[in-house]
């Protein structure tokens, strides 16, 4: 398995866990909230939480202001 697709994963099963914690209503709700706030269809929200497609940085940071909680690892770039 590749780094990125590590990465794919890592974030997507962050997504899913942390959606799936709620009752269907709720997490019905919230993925409406990702939605609207991300400005993408609901799928592509199912798609992420499915680890079908990549989860840009800049919608995990707007995915976790949301929520109002960090769901995401966050990498640090650092050059020696």
């Amino acid at each position: 398995m590749t780094e990125k697709s590590t990465e794919i994963r890592k974030d997507s099963v962050a997504l899913h866990d942390y959606l799936h914690q709620f009752s269907r209503n709720e997490m019905v709700a919230l993925v409406d909230r990702l939605s609207e706030g991300c400005l993408v269809p609901r799928y592509t929200v199912y798609n992420w939480a499915r680890g079908l497609a990549r989860i840009p940085q800049l919608y995990k940071c707007k995915i976790e202001e949301i929520l109002g909680e960090s769901i995401f690892d966050q990498l640090v770039n650092s050059e020696n």
